[in-house]
């Protein structure tokens, strides 16, 4: 049998996230509603702000949407940058920002699952990237004009570098500047013994807020003394799959929601980072980023769908791994139930609970089935973090990465060393 060359591979693997990207500009062109953006139109105000009214960046409505800018004052210094750009140019650059991202995202991603470089893997993470274009999360990030593969981008990028990088830590410290949530990779960094990559994140970080309050004193006061409103969707709504939101729906958001919400989100924290931590101390790399990051996920007071761009990662855990799962485009109606003559969009199971809308309550009204649809990707996360610490507690030896194939950054380097090693005195 003629094996197949990885060249061959590669170039089939890019045709398909061709043909992927093409059916997304096709379905842009069939329906104008997702190139409308209304995040990226956010941004761009927001910069444009900064440039003239700076004073009043948290207390102006932003876009064609009306919506409030929620990110910390550094990242709209870093939209004034741009903001003098069109909004068309704006959406054509984030769009081909985002989609541009996703392979790269892979890559590193099989990298930390210990796949070695070259044209295989090149090609494995074209094919996965032409699969998460297709995922709800990425999909409504483009929806959006959200910049969530930026921030990813940012992280995975980090974690991958070789220890002995003196810059390690600062895209994670960029990435927690721009937008908070990433803030626990810096506690993940540290309790891994990867102290000056933490320190080094915390001082980014710390840079970008000093930067802020420099640049714009008024609005880093606003946003750092938590003065800051935030109209829109209701932190109920089933958007919001975060362990707040799933309390909230089965609270009727009541007085005492935020205190489950406070003691919920202790335990699954310390459970989740613990099972990160412990993870890429056996040498598993990739599962240790993606507990954190589903960690992260939970614990965070709102977590729209589209925050949940970890699922590229992840499913590069789960090729690489011994789990296989996905998400895929479903035909939805207006009113987000199953409906087989609604056009096919790419918004996943999540939608498949009832839903009317950001000003609807229903989600107080589930029983049963529509509990667990509702509340999919929190349920996701929360079997996904017991499964994997309940793995790795039964397997109490540490795992050889040589072994298993799982290689992160600091036992690579010690793999290969002792690899070379080998070879020479082999060779003597």
């Amino acid at each position: 049998m003629t094996r197949i060359r990885p060249a061959t591979w590669l170039m089939a693997a890019v045709a398909l996230f061709l043909l992927a990207v093409a059916g997304y500009a096709l379905l842009v062109h069939a329906s104008s509603q997702y190139w409308t953006q209304i995040d990226t139109a956010v941004y761009r105000d927001s910069g444009i702000a900064v440039r003239n009214q700076p004073a009043m960046l948290y207390a102006l409505e932003l876009g064609p949407a009306k919506l409030p800018f929620t990110y910390t004052p550094f990242a709209a210094l870093l939209f004034a940058g741009g903001s003098g750009a069109s909004f068309a140019t704006w959406q054509v650059g984030l769009a081909a920002l985002t989609i541009g991202l996703l392979p790269l995202v892979a890559y590193l991603s099989l990298g930390l699952a210990g796949r070695p470089a070259g044209l295989a893997r090149a090609a494995a993470a074209f094919a996965i990237a032409a699969v998460g274009l297709w995922l709800e999360p990425v999909a409504m990030t483009l929806f959006f004009g959200q910049i969530n593969l930026v921030l990813l981008a940012l992280v995975v990028g980090d974690l991958a570098l070789p220890d002995r990088i003196k810059g390690k830590g600062i895209g994670i410290g960029l990435a927690a500047g721009i937008k908070l949530t990433p803030l626990i990779f810096i506690p993940y960094l540290l309790f891994t013994r990867r102290v000056r990559a933490a320190a080094v994140s915390a001082l980014t970080f710390a840079v970008t807020v000093g930067l802020g309050f420099a640049l714009l004193p008024h609005a880093s006061a606003v946003y750092w003394g938590g003065k800051i409103t935030r109209p829109g969707r209701k932190p109920f709504h089933l958007d919001n799959q975060s362990l707040n939101g799933v309390i909230l729906r089965l609270t009727s958001a009541g007085p005492d929601a935020h205190a489950y919400w406070l003691v919920a989100a202790v335990v699954v924290g310390i459970a989740g980072l613990a099972t990160s931590i412990l993870a890429s101390r056996r040498g598993h790399e990739l599962l240790g980023l993606v507990a954190c990051a589903a960690t992260g996920l939970l614990v965070s007071p709102v977590t729209w769908s589209h925050h949940y761009v970890y699922v590229v990662p992840a499913l590069v855990l789960a090729l690489c791994g011994p789990r296989r799962l996905g998400w895929w485009p479903l035909p939805i109606g207006n009113q987000g139930g199953y409906d087989p003559k609604a056009q096919l969009l790419p918004r996943g199971l999540l939608l498949l609970a009832p839903n009317r809308g950001n000003k609807g309550a229903v989600e107080f009204t589930w029983r049963g089935l529509e509990l667990i649809v509702g509340n999919y990707y929190v349920l996701t996360l929360l079997v996904f973090i017991a499964a994997a610490a309940s793995a790795l507690l039964l397997t109490r030896r540490r795992v050889d990465p040589a072994a298993t194939g799982v290689v992160g950054p600091a036992a690579a380097a010690t793999t290969g060393r002792a690899a070379r090693r080998r070879r020479a005195l082999a060779g003597r």
